[in-house]
């Protein structure tokens, strides 16, 4: 078990997640998402706003958090 793979990977985890819960409701995210809607519509600013601050940080965490279970080190990763 490779401690800073697994706290990075928890660490993503726990921004995508807190990105999700508090999307519609702080006032941050919201900024970020009403423009993101201006700018492409509802439809695709939604989905891209989503894709970007959402679904990536917590796949690459569950990635980051697996590899770091089995023992995987973050320069073994980024380098190939």
């Amino acid at each position: 078990m490779d401690f800073y793979t697994l706290a990075l990977g928890l660490f993503m985890l726990c921004h995508g997640s807190y990105i999700l819960l508090t999307r519609a409701k702080a006032k941050h995210q919201k900024a970020r998402l009403d423009f993101m809607i201006k700018a492409l519509g509802r439809p695709f600013g939604f989905t891209i706003y989503s894709l970007i601050y959402v679904i990536l940080p917590i796949g690459f965490g569950a990635y980051i958090t697996y590899a770091g279970f089995n023992n995987v080190s973050l320069s073994t990763i980024f380098t190939g």
